[in-house]
């Protein structure tokens, strides 16, 4: 520490820090310095208003502070009493036979999810920073709409044997929001051209201008709002990696819940509804022609590779200003919301992040290998009969 310190204190002497510091309360002040802030799209409600969020555009929204609770990461010993509190707790309503034929034929086991589809920002919005009070930025999570549309999808989906209830709605939580947090992709990767801009003496306001040009749908992309298509199609590739990190009923359940949202994109308002255009090797093509849009220059990335930078820098996860973990993430609901919540997702934070439940499902996956290891010994023993 000391080591650590002289060495800072080094470079100070010798004018190689920089005056602006890294953190995020200094970049806030450097834009509200710079005139890159709304001061007077500061929207909060009434306490006795009864919507919890105003949207000012298409991809945002500014709300009160009130009757939040902020989701912080579990520490080791708290997520280590979870996993102990619920090591014989196995999911409820999940039939191994639906499984095994979700594993073979996931487009047919998902035909009688027929469900109300809705977008995400119904039930959660992303407030920009760019927007003050600055302490109230971030995602805000609304338990009541997210409680009632759970309780739909689980109606709907029972008879499928596929989730429980508790399973559906981490789900559903992961996809929203991811939904969200690609708006803070969007954000971030506006920010970081305004600064790029500033230093050759072009501040603009880039993120301010985009969200105004995006409402109007000043550049008549074909699927307007783009960032809401792309948003839907992060999280559906969000989803798609956490069912490659491992095999077993969490992959199955995953990639199950994964076709019943792109079968259901096709009933959502316009920009929602195109994201399967987006969705896997899509994104870059779709990331490139919203920094385009960014720059003011919808036509840019046939004149220069935007694609390059889609891909590689930025909006990527990487480019995100504040990691998933530690993005100021509220829970906004009644006690009693909040409650009922908390006994489907007793760990929101790893939830929404890594979709971590704390559910033992060692018999569903064991029953999976095991049915894996029969058909891969059964189609070994019908290529022997042939040869």
């Amino acid at each position: 520490m000391l080591l650590k310190r002289s060495r800072l204190s080094a470079l100070a002497d010798l004018g190689l820090r920089p005056a602006i510091g890294e953190d995020m309360s200094s970049l806030l002040q450097w834009l509200a310095v710079n005139g890159l802030t709304d001061a007077a799209g500061a929207l909060d409600q009434e306490a006795h208003h009864t919507l919890l969020g105003a949207s000012l555009g298409s991809s945002f929204a500014l709300a009160q502070a009130t009757n939040r609770q902020a989701a912080r990461p579990l520490r080791g010993d708290e997520l280590k009493a979870l996993k102990e509190r619920f090591k014989d707790s196995e999911p409820k309503g999940i039939s191994k036979e639906a499984i095994w034929a979700a594993v073979g034929a996931s487009e047919a086991s998902v035909r009688t999810l027929a469900w109300d589809r809705l977008p995400a920002d119904a039930m959660a919005f992303y407030r920009p920073f760019h927007f003050p009070p600055f302490d109230q930025w971030g995602i805000y999570l609304l338990i009541g709409p997210l409680l009632n549309y759970h309780q739909r999808l689980a109606a709907r989906s029972a008879g499928s044997g596929l989730f429980s209830p508790e399973t559906l709605m981490h789900l559903v939580l992961f996809e929203i929001f991811n939904h969200e947090f690609f708006h803070h992709l969007v954000e971030s990767t506006a920010t970081t051209l305004e600064i790029v801009l500033a230093t050759q003496g072009k501040p603009r306001r880039l993120f301010l201008d985009h969200c105004v040009a995006q409402s109007r749908n000043v550049f008549r992309h074909p699927h307007a709002p783009l960032e809401e298509a792309l948003a839907n199609a992060y999280a559906h590739n969000a989803l798609g990696f956490i069912s490659r990190v491992k095999k077993g009923f969490k992959t199955v359940s995953v990639k199950a819940y994964q076709k019943a949202v792109v079968k259901h994109w096709t009933i959502e308002p316009p920009g929602y509804r195109d994201a399967h255009f987006y969705a896997g090797a899509g994104y870059v093509d779709g990331a490139a022609a919203l920094l385009g849009e960014l720059l003011q220059q919808p036509g840019a990335m046939n004149d220069v590779p935007l694609a390059v930078v889609a891909k590689h820098v930025m909006p990527s996860g990487f480019s995100a200003l504040m990691a998933k973990p530690d993005i100021p993430t509220w829970l906004v609901g009644s006690p009693r919301e909040l409650a009922l919540f908390n006994e489907l997702v007793p760990a929101p934070n790893e939830a929404y992040t890594n979709l971590f439940w704390p559910y033992n499902t060692d018999s569903l996956d064991k029953y999976i290998e095991q049915r894996t290891a029969e058909a891969k010994a059964a189609k070994a023993a019908l290529m022997a009969v042939r040869w």
